[in-house]
């Protein structure tokens, strides 16, 4: 298993960060992204994940669950 970081920006400004989230499958980082997406719904978000080694593995931008259903086509 590896840990992350994940850090929401609003341009330069960190609105949160979270250190050492272990997962035991790096593709399970969406989930994690998604949950966070749900907590943060402003537009011009991103998120930033990075490794253990300190490394950039994800930078997305992010947008709130209420915004994604309604471009979702039907």
């Amino acid at each position: 298993m590896s840990s992350y970081s994940f850090t929401i920006k609003q341009g330069d400004l960190v609105l949160h960060s979270i250190e050492n989230v272990v997962l035991p499958d790096p593709t399970e980082a969406w989930g994690f992204i998604q949950e966070l997406s749900s907590q943060f719904p402003s537009p011009g978000l991103r998120v930033i994940v990075k490794d253990e080694d300190g490394d950039v593995v994800i930078m997305a931008g992010l947008v709130s669950q209420t915004i994604s259903d309604r471009n979702t086509a039907a």
